[in-house]
Parts: C-alpha cells; structure tokens; sequence
C-alpha cells in the first residue's frame, strides 16, 4: 500500500489544493522568462541585441534538455526537501540579479542572460523534484483527474498573467515597473517553496541511489519506461514543429495579419485549456489504451488538415483557428496523458530518474523537430514549390505532409506502451 493510500479522502483534497496553488504562484516566473515579451522588451530597454534577447528566452528549454537526468541525480543525493528548497531560494536570488541588472551599467544585458541561465537550471533542478513529490499524494485513480485540474486551473490562470502583462507592455511601462515585475516574480518562487512544504512525504520512503550510472541502468531495464520513451520521442519529434511551422506559414508564405495571427495563437491556448477540461471525464469513460490510439489519430489527422489549407481558399483564417484549436486539445491531452504514465511506469527507488529519463527522451524529440524543420527551411534543401495530383503546393505544405505522413508511420511504435499492450511480468502501476 502506497503512502497515498493511507492518507483520507479530506487529506488528499487539500493537498490537491495545496499542489495546485504551488504551480500557480510558480507560474509567475516561468510566463516573465518563456513568454518572451517582458524579458525581450527589458533587455531591449537596457541595450541589449535582438540576438541576445531571444536567446535568453530558449535558455529553460536547452537547460531542460542537458540538464534534466544530471538533476535528478542531485535530487537523489540531497533528497526531494533541499533540492526544490535550493532551488526556490536560487531562483529567488536569479530574479533580485535580472532587476539589479541596470547597476551594471553597458553589462547589464550580460548580467540578465547570466540570471536567465541561473534560473533555467533552477528550474531544471525543480522539475527532478515535483512529479515524485506529487506520488506521495495521488493514488492511481486520482492521476489523471487531478493533472487534468490543475492544468486547466494553471492554464486559466496563465491566460489570466498574460493578460496583465499586455497591458503593461500597452501601457509603455517604465525600467522600474519592470523591475518590480520581477521581484514580485522572485517572491513567488520561495511561495511556491512554502506551498511545497505544505505536501508530505512519506516517513518511510528510502532515499533514492544519487549514482547517476546506476540509475540510469535502472532505468534502462525497465522496459515499459524505455518504450514509452521512444514512443514519445519520435511523436514528439513528428508533432511538435508542426504548429511553429503553421505560424512561419501564416506569416511568411500567407501574409496574414500580425493580429489575425495572435487571435489564432489564442485559439490554441483556448484547445488547451479544453483538452484539460475534457480529459477527466475522458478517462471516466474509456481506458487509458483507448485514449492513447485515439489521440494519435486525431493528432495524423490535426498535421493532415494543416496540409490542405491553401492559399486561395475562402475563410482561411477560420480554417487555422480550428485547426490550431484541435491541436491545443491534443497538445493538452497527449501532456496529460504523459504525466499519468509516467508515474505508472516509474519503479519504487528509481521514481526522480525514471520520471527525468522519460521528459528527456520528451524534450530530445521536441528539439530533434524543431531543430530539423529549421535545418530544412533555412539550407533551401525544399523546391520552394511542388506538384501533387496537378496542385501546386508549397514547401510548408511537404512538411505537413511528411509529419504526417511520419505519426501515421508511428503508429508500429505503440506496441511498445505498455497502456496499449500489457506486459504482466514488467513493472506498470496504472
């Protein structure tokens, strides 16, 4: 019987609520640096290039990728407790840096990329400690219904931040408005330290090996963990380049509005928020194997869709808001979907590497898309134009067709989720 198990049902709701408001108030500081916005506008307002600007908005992404399994060994070693403690306080002192920066005179913008990158490995070295800090909690049947909560919550919540933080950008803010943005940014990391500190730990729990070799080949004799992993990879290396490419598409080949742009790019932010809505009454109602197939259906036929829509065609723009609309629900629900598995295949004493192997292999094929649509777009190695049954298509179009033409082939991966086709004799806990 798990710790989960012991706890009541009043118990475990409060330290949803408790969960929940910790992401929240944590949110704060992920928007002001991944939103791009105020951290470019900031930078911009101290000198700094455009270069340098947009890279400091990449840095939680890189440092993800790098850093996430070396993290989850130092978890290991410290335990769950010092690790996001350290990792509050850190990022704390990373924000108080970004608004000190201007007494750093023509090295300020240095001094903010040095804080930004203090503050993505930060936040790496938290991300190794949430998701087993949340097992002590949920039992297997509140995973799904709980992830789904506490995304829409954070969603609405974000959606909400953003909001603010336009109207700030509109409102032409002064050097100190932005400063202070930033410290209260900083504030909301040790809150979300103290909303952490509010969940439990199971007295009984052993500590995990900090032997990063050792985990790690844990790791990779846990089969159903491996395959998953691969599974997501590849899926992920398919599916993620293809709304960045939709809006170089909209913009570079369409010539569509900035401001029809930015309506369609909220349209996916509103197919999030309804993936996360939907998926706890989704898993009331079909298993997690049917769910799993039907979501990378639904994603071939997302990819697909974006395929066809051409140029001349009437309400176009109606075409990508649905399109970019039925990708958020996917994005959402494939993210759920995600999490839920993950702490199933994740075996007792191998949880903090387990869960970082599994968002690396995430974040390896997140980068391996991205990086690779880029590569192919900017080496001119696609015909800027190309024949298909008699129509004319366009470069953008081929690589909708090969991502789908690519999750349709991926579909000979799914043997390997364990949710899909059980193995009774490896570890899975659903």
């Amino acid at each position: 019987m798990g710790y989960a198990d012991r706890l009541s049902d009043k118990e475990r709701k409060h330290y949803f609520r408790v969960a929940v408001t910790s992401a929240m108030v944590g949110a704060i500081s992920t928007q002001l640096i991944e939103s791009n916005a105020l951290i470019v506008l900031y930078l911009t307002m101290l000198g700094s290039s455009e270069s340098l600007s947009m890279f400091s908005t990449g840095l939680p992404s890189l440092s993800h990728l790098i850093l996430l399994i070396p993290c989850a060994s130092f978890a290991a070693r410290f335990g769950l407790r010092k690790t996001y403690t350290f990792s509050s306080f850190a990022g704390f002192a990373a924000f108080l840096l970004i608004a000190a920066a201007p007494l750093a005179g023509k090295f300020a913008g240095l001094v903010v990329i040095g804080a930004c990158f203090i503050y993505a490995l930060t936040l790496t070295v938290y991300t190794s400690t949430w998701y087993p800090l949340l097992d002590n909690i949920l039992q297997p049947e509140d995973r799904s219904p709980f992830f789904s909560r506490m995304r829409f919550t954070y969603m609405l919540f974000n959606a909400g931040l953003l909001f603010v933080l336009g109207k700030i950008l509109d409102a032409k803010p002064g050097l100190a408005v932005l400063q202070s943005a930033f410290v209260i940014a900083g504030l909301g990391l040790i809150g979300r330290k103290f909303c952490m500190d509010a969940l439990p730990i199971d007295p009984d729990m052993k500590r995990e090996s900090p032997d990063l070799k050792a985990s790690l080949t844990t790791c990779l004799h846990n089969q159903p963990l491996v395959g998953f992993s691969i599974y997501l990879c590849f899926m992920y290396m398919a599916f993620s380049a293809a709304m960045p490419l939709a809006l170089v598409y909209m913009k570079r080949e369409l010539a569509l509005a900035g401001g029809t742009i930015m309506v369609i790019t909220s349209v996916n932010i509103i197919g999030k928020v309804t993936g996360f809505w939907l998926l706890a009454r989704l898993t009331k109602r079909f298993s997690m194997r049917t769910l799993i197939i039907s979501v990378h259906l639904a994603t071939f036929a997302a990819v697909l869709f974006l395929l066809f829509l051409i140029p001349d065609m009437p309400f176009l723009p109606w075409f990508f808001g649905s399109a970019f609309f039925i990708l958020g629900v996917i994005h959402a629900l494939l993210l759920n979907i995600n999490s839920v598995e993950m702490l199933a295949l994740a075996k007792p004493g191998n949880k903090i590497m387990a869960i970082a192997f599994c968002s690396t292999a995430i974040a390896i094929g997140t980068a391996a898309g991205t990086t690779l649509t880029s590569l192919l777009l900017g080496c001119g190695a696609l015909a800027p134009k190309w024949l298909f049954m008699g129509m004319e298509l366009t470069k953008f179009q081929l690589l909708f067709a090969i991502y789908a033409l690519a999750i349709l082939f991926f579909l000979i991966l799914l043997p390997l989720v364990p949710a899909v086709i059980r193995k009774h004799d490896d570890y899975y806990n659903p």
